[in-house]
């Protein structure tokens, strides 16, 4: 283990849950006289570091966490504290073995600085991104194995995808399933669809799955929830028209032959959301799709021009793409 690390990044959740891996990992049991948080908006290096030099009340060993160090980014913000650097380097050529210091930041950290460079040779440094939807997906999986109950791969798809949130939220939605789903031993999709809140995004892209396969009662059912929400017509517009681009660009891609792997590399997609897409658009030539598209562009200008009731355009313009895709040639 080493005695120095710096984790940074944006994916605050994953920055947390690390620090408290290798403070576990070292102290076995957490306490507020061997587990020390100190704010480095507000205390100086000098304290910081005397704290690392002190002994535990009851041992020697400690883990002690410098959050918010501003002084590693390459523009650091105005605090009122000031930060000597050089207290820092001092330490770092003579650090306390008993001692693990780990430094924070939600922001990126600038590499080309001195002090990094230093922390570099000496330690572990470690950045976080927010999860994209493949590490979410092998998350979930991995977390629930951890809890000695089972989840497909398809269904932790589908709980990224019924609930689009980020990483912290979808920890907080599993806690509840995996409470729920102990005594069952598996979390299916229906319990995803009983627990958890179903996305405005979600229910977008499940229209236009309906659309493009020819449900249209299904369609209608998704569009009501989609009314009930009350969300601004022309944003649950923009949204519609935002996955019938997507579709539009798997099908070029189709046309070109790429295959559903490369698609998903080349436009930054989920392979289960391109398997989707792909099963929806290839019964329909690219000019239909293209319709949809330009549809979309008139009812969005009706939507901010024209006096009438906006959800009764929204509703027009849902017809209007179902009647587009009942009459299409098929190819």
């Amino acid at each position: 283990m080493k005695n120095i690390y710096v984790i940074y990044g944006e994916n605050k959740e994953a920055i947390n849950d690390y620090e408290k891996k290798i403070a576990k990992d070292y102290l076995k049991i957490l306490d507020e006289f061997n587990y020390i948080k100190i704010n480095m908006n507000e205390n100086t290096i000098e304290s910081l570091i005397y704290e690392c030099r002190s002994s535990g009340l009851f041992g020697n060993e400690k883990v002690v966490i410098a959050e918010n160090c501003n002084f590693l980014l390459s523009k650091p913000k105005k605090i009122k504290v000031e930060h000597n650097i050089d207290v820092l380097e001092k330490y770092l050529n003579n650090i306390n073995e008993k001692v693990v210091l780990i430094l924070k930041s939600s922001e990126k950290i600038d590499n080309r600085k001195k002090i990094v460079k230093i922390l570099k040779t000496q330690g572990e440094i470690k950045e976080f991104s927010n999860f994209n939807e493949r590490e979410l997906v092998d998350f979930i999986v991995k977390e629930v194995k951890n809890y000695n109950i089972k989840i497909t791969k398809e269904n932790a798809q589908f709980l990224v995808n019924y609930t689009r949130l980020d990483f912290s939220n979808i920890k907080r939605e599993l806690e509840k399933l995996l409470l729920y789903c102990e005594s069952k031993g598996s979390i299916k999709k229906e319990d995803i669809e009983l627990l958890t809140t179903r996305s405005l995004e979600y229910d977008v892209f499940a229209l236009t799955n309906e659309l493009f396969n020819k449900n249209y009662d299904k369609l209608r059912e998704v569009y009501s929830i989609l009314v009930l929400k009350k969300e601004d017509p022309a944003f649950l517009l923009s949204l519609i028209a935002g996955q019938l681009r997507i579709y539009y660009k798997v099908k070029t891609l189709l046309n070109e032959q790429y295959s559903q792997k490369e698609i998903a590399k080349n436009l930054g997609l989920h392979p289960y959301r391109v398997q989707l897409a792909v099963q929806g658009v290839v019964y329909y030539d690219i000019n239909t799709i293209m319709k949809t598209l330009i549809l979309a562009a008139e009812y969005d200008k009706m939507l901010k021009t024209s006096y009438i009731d906006k959800y009764l355009i929204l509703d027009l313009f849902i017809n209007k793409l179902v009647e587009e895709f009942k009459y299409s040639n098929n190819h």
